[in-house]
């Protein structure tokens, strides 16, 4: 299994969640392991094309070109995505579990929240549609902590702490 930082991008919950569709745009190359299959299609598309322009055969050719060059694409969003057709039910069960449990440790807007950790990103877009409303310096309500990297809420009481965790981690 490739680094985190090699994996392709939007393959897995967190990152769906995170970056969303419009991260495939901004994504490094280095994360699109397959980068060059979908320009180079393209080219052989565009150079065939254009020799083909002259030619009756263009009528049968150029759509089965164009669509060779769709191949990558329709497979990335298609197949590997977190948020293909394929996956959308467990998906959207992963993310209606986490809002769930977020919901239950503070319902808001009656129980008040203050987050006093955050490792990471992951669980703030459940957190912050969970409780839209969480200003800085809000004295007393529910202390929580969001731990870890993955998108597995867990809420649970941490008696030494005093406060709330969510999410996996130490």
């Amino acid at each position: 299994m490739p680094a985190p930082e090699l994996q392709p991008r939007l393959t897995t919950p967190e990152a769906i969640v995170l970056d969303g569709a419009n991260s495939v745009t901004g994504a490094p190359r280095k994360q699109f392991p397959e980068a060059g299959a979908g320009p180079g299609l393209s080219l052989v598309a565009l150079v065939v094309t254009v020799a083909l322009l002259r030619t009756r055969r263009a009528r049968v050719v150029l759509p089965a070109l164009l669509l060779l060059a769709a191949v990558p694409g329709a497979f990335e969003v298609l197949v590997r995505r977190a948020d293909a057709p394929g996956r959308r039910a467990s998906l959207a069960t992963l993310v209606r579990v986490g809002l769930s449990d977020l919901e239950q440790v503070a319902s808001w807007p009656s129980a008040p929240v203050k987050v006093v950790r955050d490792d990471d990103d992951v669980l703030f877009p459940l957190a912050r549609y969970a409780w839209p409303s969480r200003p800085d310096g809000v004295d007393g309500g529910v202390e929580v902590e969001l731990r870890g990297n993955v998108l597995t809420t867990a809420c649970r009481g941490d008696a030494l702490a005093g406060r709330t965790v969510c999410g996996v981690g130490p």
